[in-house]
């Protein structure tokens, strides 16, 4: 993921130069360097941040160190795009809230790249025209071909259903009040504990509804969707195929199993949004680190839900007024 960053910031991204890059394996970092201009090569996270070498700070590193990382950002007085979750907890996303809020301006940003999706994009542009009436119901569906790390539903919830639980809040306009979760392991050789194979419902503050399917192991690849059901219609993101694939008895298009190649438009649509809006001294057009908090607190009370099969409710702490 960080990789595919640094490479859309030096390729792509002419407003911008990569400064400087570290990871834990020194030379892949080093590699990395040597393809996107020559970057100064850090062995530690903080050395970078405090280099006094770069304007801003774009973090991919693991989920456990993400909010650590944003801390010393905001400390140093940088502005940060951080890749969800923007905690490993709902604890550690409002320490982060609470440093801004310190602070009094915004400094860190999170990735929720769908945002910045133009199929759905296009969907968000039709619940505000009023096309379909007042949007009803969002519908989603969000597969992997296989679980990248980890089958349990505490860890699904927490690294991926963010990304949901923003489509949701951002396209209906409102906040959830309410999440119930079930699970179930999809097939026997994945570990006891898991459920690869989630149903999350929310209601919202306003009454309307929500759900999404999260299928970790899905087999036949990757694959993202989001409808919304309105009182007049409906909007559903579509996915143009490119090819049109004949083999082997069968005709279709092929489904990629790499979960960043359907969203490459979208990153680097977020990448170029995010540098533009420091540049011009404005606020970024995506997710905010309010948006990151309120994701990890549905993400943590849905973890709940699926451990004791009941609702639970969703409780956010006031909303600070730079958000």
């Amino acid at each position: 993921m960080g990789a595919q960053h640094a490479r859309n910031a030096h390729r792509f991204v002419s407003a911008c130069e990569l400064a400087a890059v570290q990871d834990l394996d020194r030379s892949r970092a080093e590699r990395l360097a040597a393809e996107t201009g020559g970057p100064s090569v850090f062995d530690t996270p903080e050395r970078l941040i405090g280099s006094g070498e770069v304007d801003a700070v774009l973090i991919a590193s693991p989920d456990a160190t993400h909010a650590s990382l944003v801390l010393e950002c905001i400390e140093a007085g940088l502005p940060v795009l951080c890749e969800k979750p923007l905690a490993s907890d709902p604890s550690d996303a409002e320490a982060v809230i609470e440093a801004e809020s310190r602070l009094g301006r915004r400094l860190a940003s999170v990735g929720f790249q769908r945002r910045f999706d133009p199929a759905h994009a296009a969907v968000k542009a039709v619940a505000d025209s009023g096309t379909i009436g007042r949007p009803l119901l969002w519908k989603g569906v969000h597969r992997n071909a296989k679980t990248p790390y980890d089958a349990s539903g505490a860890y699904i919830l927490a690294n991926s259903a963010g990304h949901d639980i923003d489509s949701a809040r951002w396209l209906l306009g409102t906040e959830v009040a309410e999440v119930s979760t079930r699970g179930l392991r999809s097939r026997e050789d994945l570990p006891d504990d898991s459920r690869d194979l989630l149903l999350l419902q929310m209601t919202m503050a306003d009454g309307r509804l929500a759900s999404v399917e999260l299928f970790m192991s899905s087999d036949y690849g990757y694959e993202v969707s989001a409808e919304l059901v309105g009182q007049f219609g409906t909007a559903t993101t579509a996915q143009p195929d490119r090819i049109c694939l004949r083999s082997k008895a069968l005709r279709g298009a092929p489904v990629t199993s790499d979960w960043t190649a359907p969203f490459q438009e979208a990153y680097l649509a977020e990448l170029c949004e995010w540098i533009q809006s420091l540049q011009e001294g404005r606020r970024f057009g995506g997710a905010s680190a309010w948006d990151g908090y309120v994701a990890m607190t549905i993400s943590a009370a849905a973890s709940i839900s699926l451990l004791d099969g009941r609702p639970r409710g969703v409780k956010l702490i006031g909303k600070p007024v730079i958000y």
